[in-house]
């Protein structure tokens, strides 16, 4: 356990390690990489919400016109009304699965930039040179996408018994808060560290239990990343920029301790 406190707090402290190591590196530029996916991510998924919410609104309007002529003042009232509520509920829900489920996207999205990146840090970090290999590369790329789509699987189920805990009273309500923060981090951290696991040529079963015996480490990064989802509005763009010293700090900090 002792060990575990320890790992965790190397963790969340590797973070200022690694930006620090981007800058003394001159490493900076893959920043822009985020700026692109946001572009992305943001704009088209607000555009099929706003497809989606003027198909709804256009029904309800249809809908209401059947019990009156368009221009009475309950008709209008009710048209505006959903409206502005189908709009609200869109935006939530929209922020609300990105909460979730946000850092997942950007780790697959960006897996070719977090695979490079993990190899150029271990390359500064150990002084050796990697060859680039195209063909492993690709392989790296859908073992990360492979990994997030396990640890999404994985986290949904124990989020899903974790909400029904959460029906128990007071005591349910604290197991069900602590232990959705406790597994989204470890999913995320896992995530991160599994780009070092893989440039060791471990299996996911080998990555799997490495990261099992270093959970606190994995929970010390996933918790600096994941709690930036909680920042209102803008923690979804800021996540996805931490991702990038997330990765750096993973690297380091798994390379210090790794063993098998």
């Amino acid at each position: 356990m002792k060990n575990q406190i320890e790992l965790f707090w190397k963790g969340v402290k590797s973070y200022r390690q690694a930006f620090t190591f981007l800058l003394k590196n001159k490493l900076l530029y893959f920043f822009l990489f985020p700026i692109a996916f946001n572009f992305m991510i943001y704009f088209s998924g607000l555009s099929v919400l706003n497809e989606f919410r003027m198909l709804i609104s256009q029904y309800l309007e249809s809908y209401l016109e059947g019990f009156g002529a368009s221009e009475d003042w309950w008709i209008l009232f009710l048209n505006k009304f959903f409206s502005i509520s189908i709009w609200l509920i869109s935006k939530v829900f929209f922020f609300y699965i990105f909460s979730l489920f946000g850092g997942y996207l950007t780790i697959i999205f960006l897996s070719p930039v977090f695979t490079y990146l993990s190899e150029k840090t271990a390359s500064i970090q150990k002084g050796i040179t990697y060859n680039f290999n195209f063909t492993q590369f690709i392989k790296d790329i859908f073992r990360a996408i492979i990994i997030s789509a396990r640890n999404i699987l994985v986290q949904l189920f124990m989020i899903f018994a974790l909400f029904l805990i959460g029906f128990i009273p007071v005591i349910g309500w604290g197991i069900s808060i602590f232990g959705n923060l406790l597994i989204v981090s470890y999913f995320y951290g896992f995530s991160f560290l599994d780009y070092t696991n893989e440039r060791h040529q471990l299996s996911i079963k080998e990555s799997v239990k490495i990261v099992r015996r270093k959970k606190g480490l994995a929970i010390g990064l996933g918790l600096v990343f994941y709690l930036c989802f909680f920042i209102p509005l803008l923690g979804g763009l800021i996540s996805s920029f931490l991702a990038i010293i997330s990765v750096v700090a993973a690297t380091i900090s798994l390379e210090e301790t790794f063993d098998i």
